[in-house]
């Protein structure tokens, strides 16, 4: 059966579909219904998350997510039937909901568009012919004009593992990826993540002791209340470059070189939250255990931490991590299971006994 998204049914609220890291789907959840209070979700798959909201585009803040589309149009479908066949009931079927496009983005009649099509988050080639019933329901409800070469409007046609067909126009462009960063700097939107999951409050202290590119506390300072933050790392270049940039912050960042096993300026239970990316050793001698590092950090974590106090950590070395944390007075009270540049990582929520 076919159900598609109409103007009657959603009245003019926008309907929006993002992206995120795959493996966060409770956090997510929390995220959008803290930071939307009228959303309403729709369809949440794992990675994927359709809501819909009065608000308009300009008006989401929502760190959390890669990109943000949208929807035209929806189905559901049977998952087993082909791509093809799939698609061709979606374009027989289906009348595209353009309501809000216009107040989201700036249409002309000298824009363009290009259907981009994908089956389980990969691209497929078809026939174009296919959808020129859709590509024309787009151009006589926005305006604008279909593009190969140069276009300025993405429109994806996805179909998901599950069965759903979702035409989505894309709304942002400007999202980086880990070709875009640095080695070993994090994306934007995973540290988001990262900070919601330790449930930052306005009076927290935080704690990122490696900071590397200041990946986690750029995100902190751009969306979250706090009270004070302390960026550290053994790298003083790393160091040096952080500092250059929030040379005239007023955030309360303070950034500074330090050994994270060796925290001695800061007094016993000093901090309400860590939320770090520990080396993971999986780049230089992999047959190495790592665990005895990992004991450290987590003991003098434990020091500094208040009784109660929260400890989200990044890990990709997985098996060493566990071995550390079998022996220290932490509970851990949520684990995830994620994909960072390709490679199996673990996030860990953990709470001081």
């Amino acid at each position: 059966m076919i159900v598609l998204l109409n103007k009657q049914e959603y009245s003019m609220k926008y309907i929006y579909a993002s992206s995120y890291i795959s493996g966060f789907k409770k956090t997510v959840e929390k995220i959008l219904k803290t930071q939307v209070l009228d959303a309403v979700i729709v369809e949440h798959l794992d990675g994927l998350i359709i809501f819909k909201t009065e608000l308009e585009f300009s008006k989401l803040k929502l760190g959390c997510f890669n990109n943000i589309y949208q929807v035209l149009a929806m189905s559901k479908t049977d998952s087993k039937i082909s791509y093809e066949t799939a698609l061709k009931k979606f374009v027989n079927h289906g009348k595209i909901n353009a309501a809000g496009i216009a107040n989201n983005v700036k249409l002309l009649p000298s824009k363009s568009f290009k259907i981009l099509p994908f089956d389980s988050n990969s691209p497929i080639s078809i026939n174009f012919d296919v959808i020129k019933k859709i590509e024309q329901q787009i151009q006589h409800e926005l305006g604008i004009k279909v593009e190969f070469k140069k276009h300025d409007f993405d429109i994806v046609l996805s179909r998901r593992r599950e069965g759903i067909f979702l035409l989505l126009f894309k709304l942002t462009y400007n999202r980086l990826t880990e070709k875009d960063l640095p080695k070993g700097a994090l994306r934007p939107e995973l540290c988001n993540i990262l900070s919601a999951v330790a449930d930052i409050k306005p009076n927290d202290i935080i704690l990122d002791s490696f900071c590397g590119h200041g990946s986690i506390p750029k995100e902190i300072v751009k969306h979250f209340k706090y009270n004070m933050l302390f960026a550290g790392d053994i790298d003083a270049n790393l160091i040096e470059k952080l500092k250059t940039e929030f040379k005239k912050n007023k955030k309360n960042l303070f950034i500074k070189q330090r050994d994270a096993l060796h925290l001695d300026y800061f007094e016993n239970g000093f901090f309400d939250k860590i939320i770090t990316d520990p080396p993971w050793n999986l780049y230089n001698s992999k047959d190495e255990d790592f665990s005895g590092f990992y004991k450290s950090m987590l003991k003098e974590f434990h020091r500094i931490l208040k009784s109660g106090g929260t400890c989200v950590i990044l890990m990709g070395n997985i098996v060493d991590f566990e071995k550390a944390l079998d022996s220290n007075e932490f509970k851990t009270v949520e684990k995830y299971h994620i994909l960072v540049n390709g490679k199996k990582a673990n996030v860990y929520k953990l709470i001081k006994i």
